[in-house]
């Protein structure tokens, strides 16, 4: 039944990295459509998995398009390869203990321009487990229990332009729904991380007023 839903969820994968793809051909004939390529890193914890301090590290990288709707209001849509997680630090009573996930998420993001360099934005993102490690001090293994195939996050976000076509991107991430409601008897748990990115944009940022 897992591997059956793996399976379908990168079937699903596939499907949306050649639409995004499509889009981005796109956006080089359409010019309301904006290219955008996004790297950064993740700072995470596990809300319920009683560690404390985000202090798993992971990755972020994404691929996306921008379109202007009204005057200083544009809405983004995204693909982004994402490392989620725990990890136990010094101050935590477990002696040892990494909890790795990799996501496939789907931002939808809407964006507004308050000033010339600095936009305010407001996303909801649907995100697809595709693997899963933890560690305990043997080296990382698949866990007994499973997650949730799909997890859904709120993600508000500052973006500051330092020139017309590059951004640096701070965005908070958390879960709207458990991301364990498969495992019974156990504390509900959610994904609570903050990202710090560079973004790059194919015909620089929104300028319409």
């Amino acid at each position: 039944m897992v591997s059956h839903l793996l399976s379908v969820g990168k079937g699903k994968l596939k499907v949306i990295l050649i639409t995004c793809a499509l889009l981005l051909c796109y956006e080089v004939q359409a010019q309301s459509f904006k290219g955008i390529i996004t790297g950064g890193a993740n700072a995470c914890q596990i809300d319920g998995d009683k560690l404390s301090g985000f202090h798993k590290p992971g990755y972020m990288l994404g691929l996306g398009v921008e379109r202007s709707i009204y005057k200083r209001w544009s809405v983004l849509l995204g693909i982004e390869f994402m490392e989620k997680g725990s990890r136990t630090s010094p101050k935590d009573s477990v002696l040892y203990f990494k909890w790795k996930m990799q996501y496939i998420d789907i931002p939808l993001v809407l964006s507004f321009e308050a000033h010339q360099r600095f936009r305010f934005q407001l996303g909801i993102t649907p995100s697809l487990l595709v693997n899963e490690k933890i560690d305990v001090g043997n080296g990382y293994q698949t866990p007994a229990f499973k997650d949730d195939l799909l997890n859904v996050l709120i993600a508000p976000a500052v973006e500051f332009f330092p020139m017309d076509n590059v951004s640096l991107v701070m965005r908070y991430q958390y879960s709207l729904v458990r991301f364990n409601s498969q495992v019974s008897n156990t504390t509900p748990k959610f994904h609570n991380l903050i990202t710090v990115g560079l973004r790059f944009y194919f015909g620089g940022k929104n300028t319409e007023q």
